[in-house]
């Protein structure tokens, strides 16, 4: 990997990495023999043929759109009354003239539709029932206009319960081992053409869906902590751990029994505060704070995979930036010391963001990312002719800077 990207030597740890491996390995041999049988048993039932796949009519959706993905993160609940702002301007648009496409993680699907935000899609990897409550129970009405994208070996039970509900899914293949097979003996078709890299949680894989079908370059990451603020109580914990409070999905019995917030594993979360007086460049934008956060192996597996197919994709043809605007989490703050030994991470000195290496991050404030888009798409409209951000290779923050 070092050698396809020499950016990785120094920022991604060889440890973290092999984590990626090692963590993929046991999922996919634990829960291969399900998901096949999900893949099947969605092909037979027809859902397949019913709704189709993401390259329907999904292809482009995005060309000169932000993609906001809402993650259930505590740093949600800094942002929603913009997001809110967002939706109820920008959602009344036609489509050719929106600015963003919200998409929602399965556990937000809910929270927004009661904030008064439809969002156009909601993202599903999860591929047990546990979301059956989230997803089809007590939807009003308006929640018919979403869209479901849903990785096909997601259980048929709850995608039957959604289609059965009038509501439209949009299928992906997930790029795993002996999935594929599956796929091609019950559709004659390739599975390449479907097929998105998932990144382990909801938002890492809408990162590959805006890449892959949509064609959006710039993607706005909200929620997406990855980590829980530290409380005395573990119980406290739990009840932190998700912007709406409600941990059900993750308890034993009533979830999947993944506990993430009992794990003892901790890291940094930043916290921005503006500049009274900003120059224009953005590392006089932001004070940063760094404070200590809850976090576990799964979330840091998630974290670090972002983090690599970013910084793997950014010398790319297609220039895309990617926001980080999921503020109290660990996203993109690194530290030098690829062994993770415990003294050097006590030293202030050995931390850094991730976009003092990688010119498609930003850590920026919601608010500002929105604001930063609108100017560069209007920076791109020359009198007598609009030229989209896709046609000059660009995305907002080089945009912005033009």
């Amino acid at each position: 990997m070092v050698n396809r990207c020499p950016d990785f030597e120094g920022v991604i740890s060889k440890l973290a990495w092999d984590n990626i491996g090692v963590t993929n390995e046991k999922t996919r041999s634990y829960l291969k023999k399900m998901w096949a049988g999900s893949i099947e048993e969605n092909i037979k039932n027809k859902l397949w043929k019913k709704h189709g796949s993401l390259r329907k009519d999904c292809i482009g959706l995005g060309k000169n759109k932000a993609l906001i993905a809402v993650g259930a993160g505590q740093s949600f609940n800094k942002n929603k009354d913009i997001l809110k702002q967002v939706a109820d301007i920008d959602g009344t648009k036609d489509w050719t003239n929106r600015n963003f496409i919200i998409a929602a993680s399965n556990h937000m699907y809910k929270p927004l539709l009661k904030m008064g935000i439809v969002p156009d899609f909601v993202s599903l990897v999860d591929g047990s029932d546990v979301v059956m409550k989230q997803l089809n129970e007590d939807i009003p009405h308006a929640g018919r206009n979403t869209i479901l994208l849903a990785s096909l070996h997601c259980s048929p039970k709850v995608l039957k319960e959604w289609s059965k509900q009038g509501r439209e899914i949009r299928f992906y293949m997930p790029v795993s081992e002996g999935m594929k097979e599956v796929f091609e003996k019950y559709t004659n078709k390739k599975a390449e053409h479907h097929e998105v890299l998932q990144g382990g949680n909801v938002l890492n894989t809408m990162f590959s869906i805006g890449l892959r079908f949509l064609h959006t370059t710039t993607f706005m990451a909200l929620g997406n902590d990855l980590s829980y603020p530290l409380k005395d109580k573990i119980e406290d914990q739990r009840t932190n751990y998700y912007a709406d409070f409600d941990y059900t999905s993750n308890q034993k019995g009533t979830g999947t029994g993944r506990d993430e917030a009992s794990a003892r594993k901790k890291w940094l979360g930043f916290t921005l505060h503006p500049h009274i007086i900003y120059t224009g460049n953005n590392n006089d934008r932001y004070n940063i704070n760094l404070d200590i956060v809850g976090t576990s192996h799964t979330l840091w597996v998630y974290k670090t995979w972002i983090e690599a197919n970013v910084l793997l994709n950014a010398k790319g043809k297609v220039a895309y930036h990617y926001y980080n605007c999921s503020e109290g989490g660990i996203l993109g703050i690194m530290n030098k010391d690829m062994k993770l030994r415990k003294a050097e991470l006590q030293k202030d000195e050995t931390w850094y963001l991730m976009d003092d290496i990688c010119p498609r991050w930003h850590t920026m404030m919601f608010k500002d990312a929105v604001e930063e888009f609108i100017k560069a798409k209007e920076a791109m409209v020359w009198p007598g002719r609009g030229i989209g951000l896709d046609a000059l290779n660009v995305g907002g923050l080089a945009a912005a800077k033009m």
